[in-house]
């Protein structure tokens, strides 16, 4: 299925797909290391890839849904900590 076609799915087809997605990855991943049976080991690397756009749809229809939602932000361990040390010094000077 393509990206084109995937948009135009209902939110409960999205969740279908994916519960569908995720049993042919387990699946496949328990053929794959237990008897290296598995013919076509693609198999798992295009299912995450499927799983990956179910789930970049969701989310996308999420932020439309609610326009005041934040996307979060990963900050470095670097910013992280500088943010954090400001905010100490702040508290003890307030």
């Amino acid at each position: 299925m393509k990206k084109i076609k995937l948009q135009e799915l209902k939110d409960s087809e999205i969740l279908e797909q994916l519960e569908e997605a995720r049993k042919v990855l387990r699946n496949s991943r328990f053929q794959y290391g237990v008897a290296r049976s598995l013919e076509n080991p693609k198999v798992i690397h295009n299912t995450k890839k499927k799983i990956a756009k179910l789930l970049t749809i969701q989310r996308e229809r999420q932020l439309k849904a609610n326009p005041g939602e934040k996307k979060s932000k990963i900050f470095s361990r670097a910013k992280r900590k500088k943010k954090n040390l400001a905010r100490l010094s702040a508290k003890a000077k307030g």
